[in-house]
């Protein structure tokens, strides 16, 4: 079952699942899925009396999770095009090769292919540099802070790297790190910040006062990073 629930211009879509417990409970996901667990048999206009009392925290979460949604501009991947690396701004350059490659010269991604014309190919070979830059700098900082957080009693985490529609990175229960690929694209203070902020959820799984204690312990300047995050456009 679903409830729309009213805050000013907005509508919030709340998916409602019953529970054996006797509060109702309200979770915020970074998808921004908005799901409900309610009592079960409890009366439907006292759970929208409930949710209408927290709809300003409603929007405050959906509005912290969607500064996490990447401003991606959709690519042709043909020469004259601008890409991004660590914030920083290349032109695409695609000549002809013998074999695949990829590289960084001045203000230019270089890249030879047997096939120049063929955009779906550039950005293969675009996303498999990427992808082994990124796993080289997200490991630097994961490393970099890592000692802190075991002494927390945290343990290490697997990480990866793949492609994210609606997330810079993503922290599980198991302690398994999933970074957006695109994250690589944004200025490094803003890389290393999401790095933070997911080591972070290793020691708390909420966004709750002591996350932010503990986010402002480990990275005092978190609040400009974040802020410069959500005016990324890659």
């Amino acid at each position: 079952m679903q409830l729309n629930v009213d805050y000013g211009k907005r509508q919030f879509i709340v998916e409602i699942k019953e529970s054996a417990g006797k509060n109702l409970s309200i979770t915020v996901y970074p998808d921004l899925r908005v799901v409900a667990k309610v009592p079960k048999g409890q009366d439907k206009q006292v759970v929208e009396q409930r949710l209408q009392k927290r709809a300003t925290w409603i929007s405050k979460q959906l509005d912290y999770f969607s500064a996490f949604h990447p401003l991606v501009t959709e690519r042709k991947y043909v020469s004259g095009e601008t890409h991004y690396y660590l914030g920083r701004q290349y032109r695409l350059r695609i000549t002809r090769a013998t074999r695949p490659e990829v590289k960084l010269k001045g203000g230019f991604f270089m890249v030879g292919l047997p096939e120049p014309d063929n955009g779906m190919l550039a950005k293969k070979h675009m996303q498999i540099w990427y992808a082994r830059h990124a796993a080289i700098i997200l490991h630097k900082y994961i490393a970099q802070y890592m000692s802190r957080f075991i002494r927390l009693g945290a343990k290490e985490p697997t990480v990866k790297i793949r492609m994210m529609e609606k997330r810079w990175a993503s922290c599980n229960n198991d302690g398994v790190i999933v970074f957006n690929l695109d994250l690589i694209k944004a200025p490094v203070y803003c890389v290393e910040y999401v790095v933070v902020h997911e080591l972070c959820h290793l020691i708390c799984d909420r966004h709750n006062a002591y996350f932010y204690r503990l986010l402002e312990k480990m990275a005092p300047n978190w609040k400009k990073c974040k802020e410069r995050l959500e005016a990324s456009v890659i």
